[in-house]
């Protein structure tokens, strides 16, 4: 693990805003989800979307109650892996909290308490 890395698999600037403002904060029990993805998979997880700031949040049509803005949420892709099959597993492990995602080209997963569901686009 170098310097960058946070954990075994990602780094701590795949969770930055997608603005450049700096915001990029890491949810422990977030990036232990991410990386119980990635070992079950056995495929690289990548992180389309996790902090935003308000502004970003705003530019690319985020609720305003989003948990983008809190630091608790990733959009997520598993390389050669439908985003279907994805939030399946994730809704196996996590029954009866995280918000939870489907969307056609990626899985949103978030560490609210409470749980959620929802599909996308």
């Amino acid at each position: 693990m170098t310097k960058q890395h946070i954990s075994r698999y990602f780094k701590r600037e795949e969770f930055a805003c997608g603005c450049g403002c700096g915001f990029a904060a890491v949810d422990m029990q977030l990036l232990m989800l991410l990386e119980k993805v990635r070992v079950h998979f056995d495929k690289p997880v990548t992180i389309t979307s996790a902090c935003r700031c308000y502004e970003h949040n705003r530019a690319v049509g985020g609720s305003v109650k989003s948990k983008h803005r809190l630091g608790i949420a990733a959009d997520i892709q598993v390389k050669d892996t439908p985003p279907s099959e994805v939030y399946c597993y994730i809704d196996s492990c996590y029954p009866n909290t995280l918000g939870l995602g489907s969307y056609n080209s990626f899985t949103h997963v978030d560490v609210r308490e409470k749980r959620a569901r929802w599909s996308g686009k």
